[in-house]
């Protein structure tokens, strides 16, 4: 299989050029999330985001791109943010891009061409999802210049670029999707949710994509918005057309078992609990309370709910320096503005996020995660009880794919394994597996098998998850979780 390497640049706020890019980050978090599934190498993945897309923290990723990624075969790049064009010439605006000086404070479109072709990636595909920025003095935003962006592809060797939207025109959102629309349907496309574009070896090209993208986009918006708008994904360089950016055949295939660890999309050790929002370090008694769980709800919680998060990492790190002896370069801790943080170690990562509670945006609820584990028995090490003894009571195997639950229910009630007992909810979309000894809950739903039970109870999830596979025919323990005895339970959590 080629090996794929990607980066992916998210510029969702700024310091004053211009309003917040909804859900740019999160949508590139989560196609981060779905690209080893989709062939790439997870530690040739980077992700630019957050405090990390001012001008200096972007061309500093761009000049040692050689060094994080390598020398794969392919490279996938999608750059979500503004753009703006100024005598001729494309920039990227930058979190810190100023509106007196625009050009001088934004990365050139040509200077990003010229990082790529330094890696010199036999193929290369660039998706650029850039909402036009405003520039003093003029009509109307522009964004991009077609005519560069013509010659700078069309006289690329190896790069072929997909747009979300022509220049000038708004790539739109989508409150309903919490997504981009285009981005969106990106996500639709490198999780195999459609096979739409798809060759018939599973491998998607540039070309597909655009070929999807450029379909379903119109068609989302047309439902997403009452009034007409326009959004008109293009492709450039289309000699560079056949790159291929996704090999789907995994995702794609003509079913297999449930478990099977092609679909897989992570799997976590999880806990979730109540909050109230007047709790909250950052809330004041000047504040008012979200009445309604909507997108300026999100930010507010998110705003307010910055240092609580950051404590929570700080305490983690410490315990975890402790506990592990890990040296200070061996961690990487974030505390990111969307109301995620994380902690990352040579064993795992460490996710904390606080949302609004949708049935009551007074409440919030803390998400506690742990995944990319390099070894699953680091879960029955007595480290991992001192510092998470009391945190998780669920382990979770989400799918990168849905899955027929009415199927599944049926394979079992057709051969039923002794001791197992399943109750499917009246619209088999949910079912409720029982087995004989399990003390916890199984759930099976379209997305997730859910294993819960006492909280502090990690090493007892894990082995009721395995007893899980055991029991159903063909989905054995080191297959179904290949890094129990040898390598990693997941590789990106």
């Amino acid at each position: 299989m080629p090996d794929r390497a990607a980066l992916v640049i998210a510029v969702e706020t700024f310091f004053e050029a211009a309003p917040p890019v909804p859900y740019a980050a999160a949508d590139a978090a989560e196609l981060l999330r779905a690209l080893p599934a989709a062939g790439y190498d997870a530690d040739r993945c980077v992700l630019v985001a957050g405090h990390r897309t001012t001008k200096a923290g972007i061309e500093s990723h761009l000049a040692r791109l050689g060094k994080l990624i390598g020398k794969p075969d392919s490279l996938l790049v999608l750059v979500v943010g503004r753009a703006f064009a100024h005598k001729g010439r494309g920039y990227l605006a930058c979190a810190d891009t100023l509106p007196a000086d625009l050009p001088g404070t934004a990365v050139p479109v040509a200077d990003l061409l010229t990082a790529l072709h330094k890696t010199r990636c036999p193929e290369v595909t660039v998706l650029l999802d850039l909402d036009p920025l405003a520039v003093t003095g003029e009509l109307a935003p522009s964004g991009l210049d077609e005519d560069e962006l013509q010659k700078m592809f069309g006289d690329s060797p190896a790069c072929v670029g997909l747009l979300a939207s022509a220049p000038g025109e708004r790539s739109f959102e989508s409150a309903q999707l919490r997504h981009g629309i285009w981005r969106a349907h990106l996500l639709e496309a490198f999780t195999g949710k459609t096979r739409a574009g798809v060759e018939k070896d599973g491998t998607l090209t540039a070309a597909g994509l655009h070929a999807f993208l450029a379909d379903a986009v119109p068609r989302t918006l047309r439902r997403a918005y009452e009034t007409p708008q326009e959004q008109t994904p293009l492709l450039f360089g289309e000699a560079h057309g056949a790159n291929v950016v996704a090999d789907l055949g995994a995702l794609l295939g003509s079913g297999g078992e449930l478990l099977d660890p092609a679909r897989m999309k992570r799997v976590v050790f999880r806990s979730e609990t109540p909050g109230r929002v007047k709790d909250l370090a950052g809330f004041h008694k000047s504040h008012s309370l979200p009445d309604r769980a909507n997108e300026w709800a999100r930010k507010y919680v998110n705003r307010v709910a910055r240092p609580d998060i950051k404590a929570d990492l700080d305490q983690t790190f410490d315990a975890v320096r402790e506990t592990f002896s890990y040296k200070r370069k061996d961690l990487d801790a974030s505390a990111e503005r969307d109301g995620l943080g994380f902690l990352r170690t040579p064993d795992f990562e460490y996710t904390v996020t606080v949302e609004v509670n949708p049935d009551d945006p007074t409440e919030v609820v803390w998400r506690r995660e742990i995944g990319r584990l390099a070894n699953p028995e680091f879960v029955r090490s007595q480290g991992f009880a001192d510092v998470f003894g009391g945190r998780f009571d669920r382990l979770v195997f989400e799918f990168a794919v849905p899955v027929d639950v009415a199927e599944f229910v049926d394979r079992i009630e057709d051969a039923p394994p002794e001791g197992v007992k399943v109750h499917v909810a009246s619209g088999a979309d949910t079912a409720e597996v029982r087995l004989a000894g399990f003390a916890g809950r199984v759930s099976v739903s379209r997305t997730a098998v859910t294993i819960e039970g006492r909280p502090g109870a990690g090493a007892s999830l894990l082995d009721q998850f395995l007893a899980f596979l055991r029991t159903f025919r063909g989905v054995g323990e080191s297959k179904a979780l290949p890094g129990h005895t040898k390598s990693a339970t997941d590789g990106h959590g």
